[in-house]
């Protein structure tokens, strides 16, 4: 069942919030249990069989808990090692081993069958063994299980940490209706879905040719591999933050506050500044369980550079079971590494415009230019777009090309049929390069989601946002009209559901 289906937001959503604040007259458990229960059943639509995993998952983890809770610390540190390793274990049979087979047996790997969201409950169970380790604190299996498997966040995310969920499910006072929360929750939706509706999915039928080209060995252009890469790079921003406002708004309905996971990440000025904003939650988790453990920064410049390089690696691979990623990971790493050696060599330099401009130029073509990596169907076909980006790429002597080449300046000897062959040309068009360029200005001109309804979730992040004055959301007839109005505009355009691109993660 996905967020931007009819039967989600007409059929089960209006029963599941029902059914939780109907629950909650009689008391917190009630609540707890049945929106536990929804949580599966939509997680059980996807493959019934599969919501075995996730609640065996979720019984084992809360066990291993209340063992780590009862031991001394040496045995608390053992059972936490035994645990993560366990469920890294489950998730490498399911997402990795055919990977690992394919690199043995010398082949191509083939595609997983993972179950939905593994990846995603993997990490949070982990966390939470993690923190119940170091600051013990009393869990019931009912919250527990309503922590893990809240459907808002089960599938593609945020990565929730029981320190921001916990305490909030065990408030009582937020099991009352709240309609200044049903209000913003239900704007934050809106907004969501608009992203994935409106902005995403239209880049999507763009960016598909030229990519599905370029897995088949044809040539692409210049232009075309440019147009592609930038494309799919705000389509994959559109569509996951997109499902991260989702389920802000989903929680917010709930009144629970899921933490933010996108702070504006195209206006950054640097690739480190960029992953502070990009999956915030992912980055942090990393940060927390792979990069500090490792070392940090804390011994010096050359360690630094390996753990970033180790930590992004294994951030790439987090995302699939494919040597794309993997690159992906990698070159992450290497800019990191740039960043932070740059940063030391210049030291501190007062903030201006042109330094600011200059940054977010580097800072957004290095990761257009990674994002093919990370669409690519395998190393080979990112290579020819790489190649292609670099101005040697050409097109088929019979693709139609983005512009009619027979021209005036043509005629006139200014520019050939070769040359137009070699930039503009087949799998792209015009109005894929319009509209590449008007979403681009929405991110970077228009406030963001969490910017226009001014939404915080208790954790300070880095200064991001800007000082709104007319676009500027309230609990209002107005606004409540203005919404309408867009969710009118969204439903029109309801043609087909098509997956988050998370969900493939």
């Amino acid at each position: 069942m996905l967020f931007n289906s009819l039967e989600f937001i007409f059929v089960f959503l209006p029963v599941a919030v029902a059914a939780h604040f109907i629950a909650a007259r009689r008391s917190m458990v009630a609540a707890v249990i049945v929106t536990t229960l929804t949580s599966l059943f939509f997680y059980a639509w996807w493959k019934p069989p599969f919501v075995v995993l996730p609640v065996l998952s979720i019984l084992l983890n809360f066990l291993l808990a209340q063992q780590i809770l009862k031991s001394d610390k040496a045995t608390a540190r053992l059972l936490v090692t035994a645990g993560v390793i366990a469920n890294l274990v489950v998730l490498g049979y399911f997402k990795y081993a055919d990977f690992i087979l394919s690199i043995v047996e010398q082949r191509s790997p083939g595609n997983p069958n993972v179950p939905l969201a593994l990846s995603f409950t993997t990490f949070v169970q982990i966390a939470f063994l993690v923190e119940t380790a170091r600051k013990p604190v009393e869990i019931k299996l009912p919250r527990y299980a309503m922590f893990v498997a809240f459907f808002p966040h089960l599938i593609a995310g945020p990565i929730v940490r029981w320190s921001e969920l916990g305490p909030q499910i065990a408030d009582k006072l937020r099991y009352r209706l709240d309609w200044n929360n049903i209000a913003l929750g239900l704007t934050v939706f809106v907004l969501g879905l608009t992203k994935k509706v409106l902005l995403a999915d239209k880049l999507a039928v763009h960016v598909a040719p030229v990519f599905d080209a370029a897995a088949t060995g044809a040539p692409v252009t210049a232009v075309a591999a440019w147009g592609a890469s930038l494309a799919y790079s705000l389509q994959l921003y559109f569509d996951f933050s997109g499902y991260s406002d989702m389920a802000i708004g989903l929680g917010l309905l709930f009144n629970f506050r899921l933490p933010l996971n996108f702070a504006a990440p195209f206006r950054a000025t640097s690739i480190i500044d960029l992953w502070r904003r990009w999956h915030i939650t992912l980055s942090r988790f990393l940060r927390d369980f792979v990069y500090v453990p490792l070392g940090g920064g804390a011994s010096g410049p050359v360690r630094r550079s390996m753990n970033l390089l180790a930590t992004m690696v294994l951030g790439g691979l987090w995302h699939g079971a494919n040597w794309t990623f993997i690159a992906w990971g990698a070159f992450h790493g290497v800019l990191l590494t740039v960043n932070h050696w740059w940063r030391t060599l210049r030291g501190p330099r007062p903030v201006t415009m042109p330094r600011n401009l200059i940054g977010w130029a580097l800072t957004f073509t290095a990761f257009v230019i990674g994002m093919t990596f990370f669409r690519a169907a395998d190393i080979y076909s990112a290579m020819l777009m790489l190649k292609a980006m670099a101005g040697f790429g050409h097109a088929p002597d019979n693709a139609p090309l983005l512009v009619e080449y027979d021209f005036f300046a043509m005629e006139k000897g200014y520019v050939t049929e070769a040359f137009l062959r070699k930039w503009l040309g087949s799998h792209w068009s015009m109005v894929g390069t319009a509209l590449t360029f008007g979403v681009l200005a929405i991110a970077l001109i228009m406030p963001d989601t969490m910017e226009f309804v001014n939404y915080r979730e208790g954790e300070p992040h880095s200064d991001w946002r800007r000082s709104q004055k007319i676009l500027v959301w309230s609990p209002s007839i107005f606004w409540a009209i203005a919404m309408l109005a867009l969710f009118g505009v969204v439903f029109a355009n309801l043609g087909h559901f098509s997956e988050f691109l998370y969900y493939q993660f």
